[in-house]
């Protein structure tokens, strides 16, 4: 693989990049499937929406305690840390808005797929234990997909396409030292994009920890109709993904990528937490997909382009911990909100969204008045 020469390197690129396509689309194909159905079971079960959110907020909990230790091989969800790791590792830089785009863009068809299986199986005899079944299959289809294709590529992760592949990365670093991983991020480099990150991470926590209670309580749809919404979001995010090359060069800049993205979910949130009609909230949902994908890929490759490369690791790892933060604490917070009203988490994540929104507008004339004077 070391061998040849453009031509085989550029080949075997393409080739990491495939299999970081479908390990990202049966990752969060095992999580979707599952996750719908998880809130209205514990609502089943007789749980508040303040316990409800206590429960999914461990899950946060988890990320954020392993989140500097991807070492540890993807546990506890971490496998889309490595995945955009692996492939800024092989992607040229003017090639990872796109790249990163398509990878958004696999999960979002995951997203198509999992919730309509997942409300349908749901609707059977035991249906949770099913559903919770399938989601471990899932995982196990996906473990077999690393270890069967990804060591013949293995030698390429090695390469780095504009850096020097001797340097020390996050694999190398011992578990015990996590903490030093906080100290070799330039806080003044990434600070604000952990900032909007975080921000606009809650938002769309908030108001996902308890989109489908409130259509449940709202509108008292069916699993399977609820597993049909979430899935059309995924069509529309997935979409989104494969042209988030085209619409982020449209747009400029990464930076006015994500400002103006941070916009459009700030104002989609708003109209969703006071919509009147089903109708009205799955057409509402088409801007908010289309701008939760522009995020994410405009975040991930900000990060990845103000890294040296001997850093790509460690800092994707401590971004990976920013919202990890958000998700432990959002699905409390957001059960709390709709303890107080059915809108409450909705006005919650819009208000979180616009304060988002201002910080990547300040971003954006910050770092656009830096380099004009140079500073």
């Amino acid at each position: 693989m070391l061998g040849g020469g453009a031509g085989d390197r550029a080949a075997s690129a393409r080739s990491v990049q495939l299999i970081m396509y479908v390990v990202g689309f049966l990752d969060l194909a095992g999580v979707m499937i599952v996750i719908p159905m998880f809130v209205t079971h514990l609502r089943h079960l007789g749980l508040s929406p303040l316990m409800n959110g206590a429960i999914r907020s461990f899950y946060g909990v988890l990320q954020l305690v392993f989140s500097p230790l991807v070492v540890c091989g993807g546990i506890f969800k971490h496998s889309t840390t490595l995945c955009k790791s692996v492939l800024a590792d092989v992607t040229p830089p003017e090639d990872r808005p796109k790249v990163m785009g398509k990878f958004n863009g696999a999960m979002g068809i995951a997203i198509i797929l999992s919730p309509a299986i997942g409300g349908h199986l749901a609707h059977l005899d035991n249906g949770f234990a099913i559903v919770c079944s399938v989601s471990s299959v899932i995982f196990l289809g996906n473990c077999v997909v690393c270890l069967g294709l990804l060591p013949n590529e293995l030698p390429l992760h090695a390469r780095r396409p504009d850096g020097d592949p001797s340097k020390k990365d996050i694999t190398t670093t011992p578990r015990n030292e996590w903490l030093s991983l906080l100290y070799e991020v330039e806080w003044k480099v990434f600070g604000d994009i952990f900032v909007v990150d975080f921000f606009l991470t809650f938002a769309a926590y908030a108001y996902r920890a308890s989109f489908v209670l409130i259509i449940d309580q709202m509108f008292a749809v069916s699993p399977s109709t609820i597993g049909y919404i979430i899935s059309f979001q995924g069509a529309i995010g997935a979409v989104a993904g494969f042209l988030a090359g085209r619409l982020s060069r449209f747009q400029g800049s990464s930076q006015m990528v994500l400002f103006n993205s941070a916009l459009v979910q700030a104002v989609s949130l708003l109209g969703l937490t006071f919509a009147p009609s089903i109708l009205l909230i799955v057409m509402l949902l088409v801007p908010l997909s289309v701008s939760a994908t522009l995020i994410h890929t405009a975040t991930s490759t900000l990060i990845i382009d103000r890294c040296v490369p001997s850093k790509i690791g460690s800092v994707t790892g401590v971004a990976q911990g920013i919202p990890a933060i958000a998700g432990m604490t959002t699905p409390v917070l957001a059960g709390l909100a709709q303890e107080a009203g059915v809108r409450g988490p909705g006005v919650l994540a819009s208000v979180a969204a616009f304060v988002g929104a201002a910080a990547a507008g300040w971003a954006a004339h910050y770092r656009h008045t830096t380099r004009k004077t140079g500073t």
